[in-house]
């Protein structure tokens, strides 16, 4: 790049930030000019003493449109600000085929044009951007309203822009510089998740920008990207359907708060409003608020399964309820209370009269009111029998006048209607208990039947497991103490949502699942009952799943069930989040996991130190944390197997450092140093992670190999891993060379 192009460069950034001072100006009148005219709606209103109902509505009306015309200026304005330290990232000189000009298409978090209507800098959203991520130098194209758009890029930069000044540029082909990457990849973090624009690679840029599936199953290592590539995903969406889709319309479902906290910065980076957030935990929370058990937390499943003495039982009855068995044998329950539930009601009777017969609940249910959850159906038929029953009571209470004033014990005329309409209600009150009884389904004491009831299970069809006996001891065991065990929580929910009905939310549009591989079959059911008409980004890593014992859904079993017509499978294979060593150490330790290309970034091995006992853990710790922070690392996490763990490693440490424990699902995210247990780890990253405990004895189990990849694969520069004794089988078997000792 010549002297003469650094000029221009700097002449068109100089214009650009210009451009943008203008317009901040202006856009401060025009939100001063909101705020003045919504003040005087409001004093109007107030000054207006009411009025009609339609001025009324006027008001009202005036009001919200002015509140949306000064909340988007106040939008605009944080999105100027956002431009002026940093306007664009990205250049391509584009010629389209046919024509002689040559288009400088410039690159940015948002669009910005002159007064003239003159594009300086297009959004990275906009269908010509995606060119900067898709091609190099020569042939490229791009889609747009008016179909593919060919031609030939000459040129194509990047730029590093703060505070308004370019702190290097140059010149690239193919794909977003490696330079870019290292400098962004070797920087320490101490905060949350950030935006990667800037960064983009070419199969990143196609799940990003893909609109022709309902539903992305979206697959990578550690590292890869994904939760970046789904937020981004969103902006994408959002922009390209701004006329019918809005943040509101938009879900992410999240593992725990902590991630939801820690990935809240990026859709505001990118000028987006954040959407809605919740976990699934949210969403049991609420749907089972009424019933009378409280919910085994997930933080306590954990605690009592991620254990070497883990209950054999308990995992047995986990793995059962998260079956392929158990969901038959669930569904085809359903489809018989649906169906047959009410084959033994009786006829309704009074005074010798039938009030309801037998052949009309087998009408009603199965016929007139099948559409409905069955339940709704009841209370449906209970109406028709209260109705027919109104006549029934007029004429037991005009009785009971007759019987109590030929009685002669009363003449006060009020008195002896109360008294005959008291009379009259408990005479009957047999009845309507009984017909209570028969037209109420009740979700929880049907579920729990079937743990008590053999019976119940024959009716399904489905052979009994041979451990069955031992399954229903121990679910009613607990249900018993008042507790509705973890596993059975997604089951019982769908089994709820089935026979009372779903609520349904359609505002819904998209949905985001990140670390999709802990779903189960049922949590997909659920969801898709929920949300009917929305698209879906469903991320995860199977490598990753570190659920005990739980039988987690395939991609291809979510596939399934969310509507496989409409389905893209991709698969992202390069990791940017450790260095190379630390990326290759992971693999060993979990070889399943299969081979990812890592970008070349080098950096030290990771280092396994024997501590001789538990009581000198403190003291190693504290000393290799003070080696990494003095390189000038920042973000540094203590993971442990379990929050037990965390807790005696935190009141060890707590009185030396400044340390933060993140114990529960609804901590928030934390920089500095945190004590955390590996499964709030999770979609987490750090500069320097240390493990402790990683001896025999507490990673030996099945589900261990997946623990200790995942929490080892937070680690961005340094990695170090503390045990007593013997050091765990799945450390053993990694080749000697890929780490040092101490």
């Amino acid at each position: 790049m010549n002297q003469q192009e650094q000029q221009f460069e700097l002449a068109r950034l100089a214009e650009t930030l210009q451009q943008v001072q203008a317009q901040i100006q202006k856009n401060k009148e025009v939100v001063g000019c909101h705020q003045h005219a919504l003040k005087n709606s409001l004093q109007d209103y107030w000054n207006g003493g009411g009025g009609s109902s339609i001025d009324e509505a006027q008001h009202v009306e005036t009001m919200n449109r002015q509140r949306a015309l000064s909340k988007h200026s106040q939008g605009t304005a944080r999105h100027l600000i956002k431009m002026l330290k940093s306007p664009y990232f990205g250049r391509i000189d584009f010629s389209e085929a046919h024509y002689n000009d040559t288009e400088k298409i410039y690159i940015g978090i948002g669009s910005l044009a002159s007064e003239d209507g003159e594009f300086l800098v297009y959004d990275w959203r906009a269908p010509v951007s995606s060119m900067f991520y898709d091609y190099g130098l020569g042939d490229a194209a791009y889609t747009c309203p008016a179909g593919v758009i060919k031609g030939t890029i000459t040129l194509k930069r990047q730029y590093k822009i703060a505070d308004g000044h370019i702190q290097y540029m140059f010149d690239s082909d193919l794909t977003i510089d490696d330079d870019i990457l290292q400098e962004l990849l070797a920087k320490s973090v101490n905060e949350k998740m950030h935006t990667i624009v800037n960064s983009i690679q070419r199969d990143q840029n196609q799940i990003i920008r893909d609109e022709q599936h309902k539903v992305l199953f979206l697959e990578g290592p550690a590292g890869s990207g994904k939760t970046s590539v789904a937020l981004h995903r969103i902006a994408f969406l959002l922009y390209q359907n701004r006329e019918r889709l809005t943040s509101q319309n938009v879900l992410i479902l999240s593992p725990n708060f902590i991630f939801s906290d820690y990935i809240s910065n990026v859709l505001p980076e990118i000028g987006e409003a954040n959407v809605v957030q919740m976990t699934f935990q949210d969403y049991t929370a609420r749907s089972a608020a009424h019933i009378p058990l409280r919910l085994e937390t997930r933080t306590d499943y954990f605690e009592h399964m991620l254990v070497s003495n883990a209950n054999k039982q308990r995992a047995a009855t986990i793995s059962f309820k998260s079956s392929q068995l158990f969901n038959e044998v669930l569904t085809n329950y359903l489809n018989w209370l649906a169906a047959d539930w009410i084959n033994e009601h009786p006829s309704i009777t009074a005074r010798g009269e039938t009030l309801f017969g037998q052949n009309e609940w087998q009408h009603y249910y199965q016929n007139s009111f099948r559409m409905m959850p069955p339940a709704i159906r009841l209370e449906k038929i209970r109406t028709i029998i209260q109705k027919r029953m109104h006549d029934l009571i007029y004429d037991v209470r005009r009785e009971k006048i007759a019987q109590l004033t030929e009685a002669g014990e009363e003449v006060n005329e009020k008195v002896i209607r109360a008294l005959a309409r008291i009379e009259a209600r408990s005479e009957l009150k047999p009845i309507t208990d009984y017909v209570e009884k028969l037209t109420t389904l009740d979700a929880l004491e049907e579920y729990a039947a079937l743990f008590s009831d053999d019976r119940l299970f024959t009716v399904t069809g489905t052979p009994i497991p041979g451990n069955w006996g031992a399954i229903k001891a121990q679910t009613r065991k607990l249900i018993t103490r008042g507790i509705l065990p973890y596993e059975d929580i997604a089951p019982f929910l769908y089994f709820q949502g089935v026979v009372q009905g779903f609520p349904v939310k359609q505002d819904i549009k998209h949905v985001v699942i990140d670390e999709a591989q802990d779903y189960s079959a049922f949590q997909y059911k659920i969801l898709a009952q929920l949300f009917p008409n929305s698209s879906w980004t469903i991320v995860g890593d199977p490598a990753q799943s570190i659920q005990p014992f739980v039988n987690t859904a395939s991609f291809t079993k979510a596939s399934n069930i969310l509507g496989q017509e409409q389905t893209l499978h991709f698969r992202l294979t390069k990791s940017y989040r450790s260095t190379q060593a630390i990326q290759a150490f992971c693999q060993a330790i979990l070889p399943s996991a299969g081979e990812s290309l890592s970008i070349n970034r080098p950096g030290p091995k990771p280092t396994v130190i024997q501590i001789n006992n538990h009581g000198n853990i403190a003291a190693a710790l504290l000393s290799t944390i003070q080696t990494v922070q003095s390189e000038g690392l920042k973000s540094i996490a203590v993971i442990t197997k379990n929050v037990t763990q965390a807790l005696r490693i935190y009141s060890q440490l707590k009185g030396a450092t400044e340390t933060t424990l993140i114990s529960k699902d609804d901590d928030k995210f934390s920089t500095g140093i945190v004590v955390i247990p590996s499964y709030l780890a999770k979609g987490l990253e750090f500069d320097a992670v240390f493990i402790v405990n990683t001896d025999a004895t507490n990673y030996s189990q099945e589900q261990d190999g997946n623990i200790l990849y995942t929490i080892c694969t937070r680690a961005l520069h340094r990695l170090y891993l503390f045990y007593t004794g013997s050091l765990s089988p799945y450390l053993r078997r990694v080749d000697r060379s890929l780490y040092t000792t101490m």
